[in-house]
């Protein structure tokens, strides 16, 4: 008999879950990182260029997901040499519906950057990232994203913080 109880809940359980599951989504993203570190070579260093991102994701409820991501922040140049940006992203995305099809989102993941410098070589390691931002629902399916992050370097011997300041699409299956 407890058998049978044990399998009616589980059986329950995953019914609720499933009923909630927004399921997966795609997108991508572009706009402008600003690069916070140390300057390339000792000189003066353009901190900013045109940056993107894609991710893939999945929506346990309504409010709470993961996107699993590529970001890609461009290359932040001195007179002495440059260095290209990018990395890997795993966050947990959290949403909060204002109304009139608005939303707040909200992420903190982990962020495996990697960093090639022209006088340095190449490095990567794993750190923290943050970002929210605000979504808008077109439909079921379609979503503007304008978010804020902040990807966490942890290579090179330097602790370097990127913001990525973007616009995209979300598509929900």
């Amino acid at each position: 008999m407890k058998t049978i109880v044990r399998a009616l809940t589980a059986t329950a359980l995953l019914a609720a879950f499933a009923a909630h599951a927004e399921g997966l989504s795609i997108g991508g993203s572009i706009g402008e990182s600003h690069w916070k570190g140390d300057d390339v070579g000792g000189v003066a260093t353009d901190r900013k260029d045109t940056s993107y991102k894609l991710y893939g994701g999945y929506g346990f409820t309504p409010n709470l997901g993961v996107e699993l991501g590529y970001a890609n922040f461009g290359k932040f140049s001195s007179g002495a040499g440059s260095v290209k940006a990018d990395g890997l992203y795993l966050d947990g995305v959290g949403t909060l519906p204002l109304g009139a099809g608005f939303s707040a989102l909200g992420r903190v993941g982990v962020f495996n950057g990697k960093l090639d410098s022209s006088l340095a070589g190449s490095d990567r390691g794993t750190n923290v990232k943050v970002g929210a931002g605000l979504q808008y629902d077109f439909d079921k399916n379609t979503a503007l994203r304008a978010e804020w992050e902040r990807y966490r370097f942890d290579a090179l011997d330097t602790k370097a913080n990127t913001d990525l300041y973007s616009i995209g699409v979300n598509y929900r299956f």
